[in-house]
């Protein structure tokens, strides 16, 4: 229990209630939680969310659902930005082989 009270205090956190020590202690030694719901301390995996907690929680999935769709708008706007970078690439190649053909004299070739 020493190296827990030591931690709390140098991270400069006010000392833990006894209970929390005991609590996070034996779940780390134990996971029988009967001793915990007799005594009426909470574990962390007992303890249910608050309102405050839960509305967080929906607004996080909400913005990462909302993320998502900007994300694939984006991965469209690259594969037509790929496919109009080819077209052009052809269309280069053939306006300088009509050039070339067009213009007598000049060759294309280095």
């Amino acid at each position: 229990m020493e190296t827990m009270w030591a931690e709390v205090v140098a991270d400069g956190q006010p000392p833990l209630p006894n209970s929390e020590v005991v609590s996070k202690v034996l779940s780390q030694n134990s996971s029988n939680t009967t001793f915990f719901k007799n005594t009426g301390i909470a574990t962390p995996s007992s303890k249910s969310k608050s309102a405050g907690e839960e509305a967080l929680h929906e607004e996080l999935a909400t913005e990462k659902q909302g993320s998502a769709v900007p994300h694939q708008e984006l991965e469209e706007l690259k594969k037509k930005s790929e496919v109009a970078d080819e077209a052009l690439k052809e269309s280069n190649l053939i306006l300088s082989q009509i050039l070339s053909l067009s213009t007598p004299g000049i060759s294309s070739q280095p």
